[in-house]
């Protein structure tokens, strides 16, 4: 489907209550850069990681600087997005991050619980390894058969 951008199931089943106004725009805002954005070059068809300044941190949420700053320091200490540097070395507390030009973000990829092509989960914990970017890329193909199907029967 064009013009969407998949959103992790866990992300809005399991995180959504504990994260407040700035940290869910944060998340948001690197969900869209990278698993809104499709690359060709990835294995599973979407980005892992953007480079993402403050400055358009704070253009498309609204927040401040430190709103901004302190909602990514929630985020990584919740886990649920890795910071690197150019390298790709992981930046994993604010000290590493201070004065870096170029902040590179992604979502952690962690176990999700399978989808079905009708969008239930099956309860049971993964251990093959699958990650946001391939669980929702599942889910897109999912709900575009989904959609393809009802046009047909409609």
């Amino acid at each position: 489907m064009t013009g969407t951008t998949p959103v992790p199931n866990e992300l809005l089943d399991r995180y959504l209550k504990d994260l407040h106004g700035a940290e869910l725009s944060v998340v948001l805002i690197i969900i869209r850069q990278t698993l809104g954005w499709e690359d060709r070059r990835s294995v599973h068809g979407r980005k892992k990681r953007d480079w993402i300044s403050v400055n358009q941190s704070i253009e498309k949420s609204g927040y401040s600087r430190r709103a901004i700053s302190l909602a990514i320091d929630g985020l990584v200490t919740k886990k649920l997005i890795n910071v690197f540097d150019g390298f790709g070395n992981a930046l994993t507390n604010p000290s590493m991050r201070q004065g870096k030009q170029r902040l590179f973000y992604g979502l952690t990829p962690t176990p999700l619980s399978p989808v079905d092509n009708v969008g239930i989960t099956s309860g049971k914990p993964v251990t093959n390894g699958n990650t946001y970017v391939n669980t929702a890329e599942g889910l897109r193909r999912n709900v575009t058969a989904l959609a393809q199907k009802m046009l047909i029967t409609k």
